[in-house]
């Protein structure tokens, strides 16, 4: 048990060491966490990670698809559900089926249905990979987006597919009719209790002090939408999901408190559980190759073919579907913006495989499933073949290609939405003004307080700004925190809307709102200062 607690606490160590190297020499965490259990793995006497594998995606998928999801919004995902849709569910099933008949093909007397239980764990990629590798190269939105909706959809149809496959083995009988209706019935579930507990989680925060009862609650509620779903046989990914995408929508419910430390709180542990995850993939792929019987050249050969049909499959797949979505639109005379090979191609590039992958392989059934560990080492290498190859390649791609937004349009946006929350304020200040209870000099200091605080966040200024109105007192000075904190409310509320309407970019809001609320909670700090200092 002791050998089982240091190793996590290594692997755990490792993240935290590693990922500032990998901040500095501009390599994705994962890659690098990969490549440290890579090594490690070689280490004599080591103990092996042995994890239940029932506990595995509980424990795993929760915290990384909450914190994946609450980066983007609802009507991103409405805007881009086609695009979406095309790769979450159907590029899924092809690839799970093409990988099948090739792997039944490579190994012989290797059942149909077993093989495609494969190709379902190695169809989807994974949403923490593909937006770890992906931040900071500033791609279009809509392909950001749809990358990360990809992600964060594609779990569900690969998970159920995975179990009817396995369920198949054991009986010995499988039905494409019994499949789709256990997919939509996962997917209707999974959306239900999602939302049914994001109902139930505002009304507790609306009722509970910010912190730290607020702040656990928003930790905990990831993990009970999982299970709660898993238990209803519906889907636990799209409950965890819908329930992150529920909460961002209606933010402004939200405690300022809550929001800072939630935001802080779910960086550390997607950091934590995203590292330690890929170290333990490294770590274990020697551990399941001296497992698997035969030549281990041959082994090798098989695993790069299959990885070799999941790239390939992708490719085939977006640029078929891109052209036809081109031609129906020239069709249709539609204006859409068309999509060009050369985001294409970084879509079809950016398909690392991840923890999903890994924690459905190590759960397939111990007894009974025909070649379970020559299965398990072909998607660990799928794993790290296209972590490794892909994602430290993919930075070059996007740059050689272009596919980038410049940095002028992103100061751009984020101007437009400081702007917006900026006149929200003013227009609170206004409506305070017709009122008798709050004196016309505090609003004047008030305005003025906030300009500079606007300019201090970023916003370019319009106006001289210098000039201050003394407060003399400190009934003056509470009177004239309780304004602004108007103001600040009313501009978190506007910077909320602007999240869920269509062209916004989430990322960009989202740094405006935590502007906002570290700006309030400073703000509140220094007026509880001032009060005990002046007794």
């Amino acid at each position: 048990m002791m050998g089982q607690l240091t190793l996590l606490l290594v692997l755990l160590t490792a993240t935290i060491a590693l990922s500032p190297l990998a901040v500095r020499w501009n390599v994705p965490y994962p890659v690098l966490l990969l490549v440290f259990g890579l090594l490690i793995a070689f280490v004599p006497g080591l103990p092996r990670a042995d994890i239940s594998p029932d506990l595995i995606l509980p424990l795993v998928l929760p915290p990384l698809l909450f914190a994946a999801a609450r980066r983007t919004s609802w009507r991103e995902f409405l805007d881009n559900r086609r695009a979406i849709g095309l790769l979450a569910v159907a590029l899924v099933g092809v690839t799970a089926l093409v990988v099948g008949v090739v792997l039944q093909a490579l190994v012989p007397g290797l059942p149909l249905i077993a093989a495609i239980a494969l190709g379902a764990l190695v169809a989807p990629p994974d949403p923490v990979a593909a937006t770890t590798v992906a931040r900071g190269l500033r791609l279009p939105r809509r392909l950001q987006t749809v990358l990360e909706g990809e992600g964060l959809s594609n779990d569900a149809t690969s998970l159920v597919l995975y179990e009817v496959a396995v369920a198949a083995v054991a009986t010995g009988a499988f039905s494409p009719v019994k499949a789709g209706g256990q997919l939509l019935l996962a997917i209707a579930l999974g959306i239900a209790i999602g939302l049914l507990i994001a109902l139930a989680t505002r009304w507790l925060l609306n009722r509970l002090p910010a912190h730290p009862a607020g702040t656990a609650l928003v930790l905990v509620v990831p993990f009970v939408a999982y299970v709660a779903a898993d238990e209803a046989h519906g889907s636990g990914v799209l409950a965890v999901v819908t329930l992150a995408l529920a909460l961002s929508r209606y933010a402004d419910k939200e405690s300022a408190a809550t929001r800072l430390a939630a935001g802080t709180t779910w960086e550390i542990v997607e950091l934590l559980v995203t590292g330690a995850a890929f170290a333990f993939v490294g770590l274990e792929l020697r551990v399941i190759a001296e497992s698997v019987p035969g030549d281990v050249t041959v082994l090798i050969g098989q695993a790069l073919a299959i990885t070799a049909v999941v790239v390939v499959v992708r490719f085939v797949w977006i640029f078929m579907v891109g052209y036809l979505e081109e031609k129906f639109r020239r069709r249709r005379g539609r204006d859409a913006e068309p999509v060009g090979w050369q985001e294409m191609t970084v879509a079809s590039w950016a398909g690392m495989r991840g923890v999903v992958t890994l924690a459905a392989a190590l759960a397939l059934p111990t007894e009974g499933f025909p070649e379970r560990d020559r299965l398990i080492f072909i998607a660990f290498v799928v794993i790290i073949v296209t972590l490794l190859v892909q994602g430290l390649t993919l930075p070059l791609l996007v740059r050689r290609l272009g596919v980038q937004t410049s940095a002028s349009h992103r100061s751009a946006s984020e101007q437009k939405v400081m702007r917006r929350a900026r006149d929200a304020g003013f227009d609170r200040l206004d409506e305070l003004r017709g009122t008798e209870s709050v004196d016309e000099k505090l609003l004047e200091q008030a305005y003025q307080d906030a300009t500079t605080m606007w300019h201090k966040l970023g916003l370019d200024p319009d106006e001289d700004d210098d000039h201050k109105f003394p407060v003399t007192s400190t009934e003056q000075a509470r009177h004239l925190a309780r304004v602004e904190a108007e103001l600040l409310t009313a501009a978190r509320v506007e910077v909320v809307s602007a999240r869920n309407e269509r062209g916004a970019d989430p990322v960009i809001v989202d740094e405006v709102l935590h502007r906002l609320d570290a700006t309030g909670a400073v703000a509140k700090t220094n007026s509880v200062s001032d009060e005990t200092e002046h007794g």
